[in-house]
């Protein structure tokens, strides 16, 4: 009785070192798996962000270029509209 007695307690004390060992080795590993998670997500969202930032950048270039685009087409259509206008005012007077 005295044999099993010391038998069972040096198996439950195995049991937890091992279980002691387990817990550290995968907090470890989950630790480490954390961090390489947070960076390469760190690393995606940068990335997203400079993309994000030129595709920004394009949209203001494409904007400022159809401005400056309308803002010389409006001269001839101006200047086409004042030209049929007086046409059409010269042909009533004559």
């Amino acid at each position: 009785m005295n044999f099993a007695f010391v038998g069972g307690v040096l198996i439950a004390l195995t049991a937890v070192i091992v279980v002691l060992i387990i817990r550290l080795w995968a907090k470890d590993k989950l630790e480490r798996w954390g961090y390489d998670l947070t960076r390469e997500t760190n690393n995606l969202l940068r990335e997203s962000s400079l993309k994000l930032d030129t595709i920004k950048h394009q949209q203001d270039r494409l904007l400022s270029a159809l401005e400056r685009l309308e803002r010389t087409a409006s001269h001839p259509t101006n200047t086409l509209n004042d030209l049929g206008s007086r046409l059409s005012q010269s042909k009533t007077a004559v």
